[in-house]
């Protein structure tokens, strides 16, 4: 089973941004990065990425990321940071879709199975001739997503790619995520300021001024309800609903569905 494992990661610019993190994630795995605004996500998953230079402390299986070993490292990693109409290379989905394949040197009969294979798993045939341009903000996640998980990477990482989907889109995504998980048998590790996007997580990171807070299931996470608003993380409606009312034995556990919820006080 493949392994991705931190060390005693720090990193600073002018002064200390990532602190002393360590953890290990074995594949399959869905891990969410929760902090506020400036708290050190985004330069910890350009660390993770290899995009800022790490040595010796992060590692994939046997592939210490150094700079003798960056290449072989990021063949392991896809990554997109945040949605960024720059980051689109070409005018139509498929070109943009199969361009890391071709500077790959895959063959055209690899690069059509592949892209059959990624086409199925996040429902993409029916824009897959499309023009960049003519995509929706959810189209373009899925395209974005497409494109880092093409070259089949054991590690995907996502920074903060959620933000400007509403609920719906952001569940389908969350949804296609799991569904990438288990049929690509990878670890995606995403970051985000909302415990609303953690929901279907093996694994939540509360980060805050670079330092890892708190870690485990949601569950273990929302009994520091009180110091995560403090942080400025804000807990959502229901999840706040479900702390006050399991305080009082009223529910065994955390409910996130309003019709889950009343389901089960009425019943």
């Amino acid at each position: 089973m493949s392994v991705f494992s931190i060390n005693k990661l720090n990193f600073k610019y002018d002064k200390p941004i990532i602190k002393d993190i360590t953890f290990k994630v074995k594949i399959p795995s869905l891990i969410s990065v929760i902090g506020p605004n400036n708290s050190g996500k985004t330069t910890f998953i350009k660390c993770l990425a290899g995009v800022l230079p790490t040595e010796d402390v992060i590692s994939i299986d046997d592939i210490s990321l150094s700079k003798k070993t960056i290449r072989k490292y990021s063949r392991n990693i896809g990554v997109i940071f945040s949605l960024d109409n720059n980051q689109f290379l070409f005018e139509r989905v498929i070109d943009e879709v199969t361009f890391p394949l071709c500077n790959l040197n895959y063959s055209k009969k690899q690069i059509n199975a592949q892209l059959t294979k990624i086409s199925k798993i996040l429902f993409l045939k029916d824009i897959m001739n499309k023009k960049i341009s003519d995509l929706n903000t959810f189209e373009k996640v899925k395209v974005l997503i497409a494109v880092s998980i093409i070259h089949e990477p054991k590690v995907l990482l996502l920074d903060d790619i959620l933000v400007e989907l509403s609920n719906e889109d952001k569940e389908k995504i969350l949804l296609m995520l799991k569904r990438i998980i288990r049929e690509l048998n990878i670890i995606v590790i995403m970051t985000s300021s909302s415990l609303t996007d953690s929901i279907y997580s093996d694994a939540i990171l509360v980060i805050d001024e670079g330092l890892v807070r708190y870690s485990g299931r949601l569950g273990d996470i929302l009994e520091h309800d009180n110091a995560l608003t403090r942080m400025g993380i804000e807990i959502p409606v229901m999840m706040d609903m479900s702390l006050k009312l399991k305080f009082y034995n009223l529910l065994d556990k955390v409910i996130l569905n309003e019709e889950e919820m009343v389901d089960t006080l009425w019943d």
